[in-house]
């Protein structure tokens, strides 16, 4: 007798769509095939449903403290919000400020986490290089934490990494087979434009994105993976925005480069226009929005496989803190003033909703592209497969049952992120999670949340070599 059997679905990998049942036991998935109601504690009829891996979010920020702001979240909330968008997994980023200890404030992150009712893992952050830093490296490699961040600019805020850090990170990273995450922006360029912006005194929103152009963002992008290539490791590029850099992917891929790219689904639904009205501050994040001809060249780039990842860079705020440093004129309008403005917004409930509505359902991409970008993928690359990212007997139970004939309208009513906005609000979208299996426990059904703080697991992670040689995931 299994404890579930979801019967009728279709089951989705990369390569395949099957309609077949899935039988759970426990927290594991024990086999695919047909099985009678009989043989099922509980039976879930999934007919016309599409059954997909669990989905992880390997890009999100939450009780982060930044620029005095700590975020509308504790992760307990944020594992809810995530579990209604099909998200089974998440990882977060170690606090890190110069004289930490990557390893320790890698640890600390981790029991933070303790509460959360999805599995969890843990991100180490690089500042600095010092020899205590470096050798902090193999020890979170051996401790299942071989991904570690790094900032390309931010530096009067203290975490961005220099280029000597970098190559010192690269070159322990190599040894341990652990993934460098890179934040790719040029702090020259950026702070050299706001520093025009201060001399013009013009710090509207709009200046935001004005000082992080395009080429701000693929300057470092190239300096970064020229670096990688010097020293012969994998690199991650989180965030990614726009054509230039891919077509610095391209030629690194040409030559067998294992350099991974990653972009978020607001790149490809939001655009720089947001930036132009009274409440624009609350679309500030890092890199910044861009145009339609940006979000197109991210397209193909899911397309031609140049982009394997996609993370949300959830970083919740609600208007309080999106505007706590800001002063209002007279008439009770925004003094503009991007400087003082926390950089983030919410997205992790939606990452997926976004990717099948606007890739599957308007033919961009394939839901097994989508079973790749949120799922599987990110579950080879981070180091979690095949326990994560695939349903296969012995994996995990965490799934994801969509209907890609529900049509949702996003509001702030609709989601459940603790603000009192949304970027999205009005957009229209087809295809939506309508439950969720954490390791064998439905923990969404019928629109409420059954799971329960605390039943998150911190999960360990390792690399497999092959992926760290040489581009590819096959």
């Amino acid at each position: 007798m299994y404890d579930l059997i979801i019967k009728n679905g279709y089951v989705v990998s990369p390569s395949s769509t099957v309609q077949c049942d899935v039988a759970v036991q426990g927290r594991m998935i024990a086999g695919l095939g047909h099985y009678e109601e009989t043989e099922g504690r509980r039976v879930i009829d999934a007919s016309g449903k599409y059954v997909l891996p669990g989905v992880i979010e390997a890009h999100m920020h939450c009780m982060a403290p930044f620029q005095g702001a700590l975020g509308a979240n504790s992760f307990y909330e944020q594992s809810i919000s995530a579990a209604f968008g099909g998200v089974t997994m998440y990882m977060d980023f170690a606090n890190m400020g110069k004289g930490d200890s990557p390893y320790k404030q890698a640890l600390a992150r981790a029991d933070e986490m303790k509460e959360s009712a999805i599995d969890y893992s843990v991100h180490g952050k690089f500042v600095e290089s010092t020899p205590e830093a470096i050798a902090d490296i193999e020890k979170m490699a051996e401790s299942g934490i071989p991904t570690f961040k790094m900032f390309m600019t931010y530096k009067k805020e203290g975490v961005m990494s220099d280029d000597e850090t970098m190559l010192k990170v690269f070159e322990k990273a190599k040894q341990v087979n652990g993934l460098p995450m890179v934040h790719c922006e040029s702090n020259g360029i950026a702070e050299i434009n706001i520093e025009k912006c201060e001399a013009k005194q013009d710090f509207s929103w709009v200046n935001f994105a004005k000082c992080k152009p395009v080429l701000c963002e693929a300057e470092a992008f190239a300096r970064a993976v020229y670096f990688a290539e010097y020293v012969g490791n994998a690199l991650l590029v989180v965030h990614t925005t726009n054509g230039e850099a891919l077509n610095t992917a391209r030629r690194a891929h040409g030559k067998g480069l294992p350099i991974y790219v990653e972009t978020g689904p607001h790149y490809l639904t939001l655009f720089d226009d947001l930036y132009q009205g009274e409440n624009g501050h609350l679309a500030i994040c890092s890199p910044p929005l861009r145009t339609p001809k940006e979000a197109q060249e991210l397209w193909e780039g899911l397309q031609d496989g140049t982009i394997l990842l996609t993370g949300s860079d959830d970083c919740t705020f609600d208007v309080d803190e999106k505007s706590m440093f800001l002063e209002k004129n007279p008439d009770g309008t925004w003094k503009q003033d991007f400087r003082k403005v926390v950089n983030g917004m919410s997205g992790i409930e939606i990452r997926l909703p976004l990717l099948l509505s606007e890739g599957v359902s308007k033919g961009r991409i394939s839901i097994n592209k989508v079973c790749e970008l949120t799922s599987t993928n990110i579950a080879k690359i981070y180091g979690c497969y095949p326990q994560k990212g695939i349903i296969a007997p012995g994996s995990d139970a965490d799934l994801v049952l969509v209907d890609m004939e529900k049509e949702v309208t996003l509001s702030k009513d609709v989601l459940h992120n603790n603000i009192s906005y949304c970027l999205h609000e009005g957009f229209k979208v087809k295809g939506y999670p309508v439950m969720t299996i954490s390791k064998g426990k439905v923990i969404v059904e019928n629109g409420e949340f059954k799971g329960k703080q605390g039943d998150g697991e911190f999960i360990k992670r390792k690399i497999h070599p092959v992926y760290l040689e040489r581009y590819g995931l096959n």
